[in-house]
């Protein structure tokens, strides 16, 4: 049997670390995904949080009343918002931006943290900054409790603020199509005979049939519950407001 190769073992390794690497943080990824798609159904809730002498402006995301996905902003360092996405209210990855000051004073590089939980600990500390430090047991320590003693008291704060479950709009006519993009968008013309077109984020298994073959369905009434939110379309540069559908149905009997 022939050995590998230096080259070969070398690619070997590098493979093999990069799946490790995907894997170990595979179902973060998978509740950060499904927490973003669901966040424009979910409760918004504000509230405030006072750690003398710091005071943080909190936006909570729930989810029959459990906080999903928290947004603190601390205005006096100058850094950016922390995002905690949770897991039965604890924390599972936290991302957070900050910069670095020059000599002078002024603010230098943007940072970019992203920390990954398991069992209440963090086990992945990535960051952009440079030059790389080397984290040690006890900056791991005591990270994770900073970390998770904030998202308790974020959780109680937010439990107690103030907020209402996004507003859903019907619009009731006939549907046109799927128009296919950077995202899929539902058609429609209004009883009125306004051109309608809102955002599919979140599908279902009746939405997915249309999807599938929208011929099928065109000239069909329906009636569209959807919803105004702010969501992160990066194709679009960013934050930007849109109309999406929440839910679908066929008036007159599905097909």
């Amino acid at each position: 049997m022939k050995s590998l190769s230096s080259l070969a073992l070398a690619a070997l390794v590098v493979l093999t670390t990069s799946a490790h690497a995907q894997s170990d943080t595979a179902h973060h990824r998978a509740v950060y995904n499904a927490i973003n798609e669901a966040e424009a159904g979910m409760q918004k809730v504000t509230a405030s949080h006072k750690d003398e002498p710091t005071e943080f402006a909190l936006t909570g995301y729930l989810q029959n009343g459990e906080v999903k996905k928290i947004v603190a902003l601390c205005g006096d360092d100058g850094s950016g918002p922390v995002e905690y996405y949770l897991e039965g209210e604890q924390p599972l990855f936290v991302y957070s931006t900050w910069f670095k000051m020059t000599e002078s004073g002024k603010r230098g590089a943007k940072v970019e943290e992203r920390l990954y939980f398991k069992d209440g600990e963090i086990v992945k500390w990535l960051t952009t900054e440079k030059p790389a430090p080397v984290f040690h047991g006890e900056d791991y320590q005591s990270m994770t409790e900073s970390l998770t003693s904030n998202c308790k008291a974020f959780v109680a704060a937010l439990k107690k603020g103030k907020g209402k479950a996004a507003a859903a709009k019907v619009a009731e006519g006939t549907f046109t199509g799927i128009e296919e993009g950077d995202y899929f968008h539902w058609n429609m013309t209004s009883k009125s005979g306004e051109e309608l077109s809102f955002f599919l984020l979140k599908t279902d298994d009746a939405i997915d049939k249309v999807v599938e073959n929208p011929k099928a369905y065109i000239g069909k009434k329906c009636r569209v519950t959807w919803k105004k939110s702010t969501e992160n379309i990066p194709e679009a540069g960013g934050k930007m407001e849109i109309d999406s559908v929440v839910s679908v149905e066929w008036i007159g009997g599905k097909k």
